[in-house]
């Protein structure tokens, strides 16, 4: 597994996100990075991560959770996995 965060629950949440397809793009400032949706449409969705998160585990969550509710993946897709 690459280390693309240096907390090990968020770079696990991205590892994830990878996984499902995603993008994931290092920036700087605030936000360590942004992930975006398979879809590359203009709408599709971005989830921004964040270098040093109040309370890290949580932020993993909801980067899962929002790879897994992104409505641009179809059912198929979903279930292939």
């Amino acid at each position: 597994m690459a280390k693309h965060h240096p907390n090990k629950e968020i770079s696990s949440a991205i590892e994830y996100a990878l996984g499902m397809g995603w993008r994931y793009e290092i920036s700087s400032g605030h936000a360590h990075g942004r992930l975006f949706c398979p879809a590359n449409i203009r709408g599709g969705c971005i989830k921004s991560v964040y270098s040093t998160p109040r309370n890290p585990q949580k932020h993993a969550d909801d980067i899962i959770r929002e790879v897994n509710n992104c409505d641009h993946v179809t059912i198929e897709e979903k279930n292939d996995e």
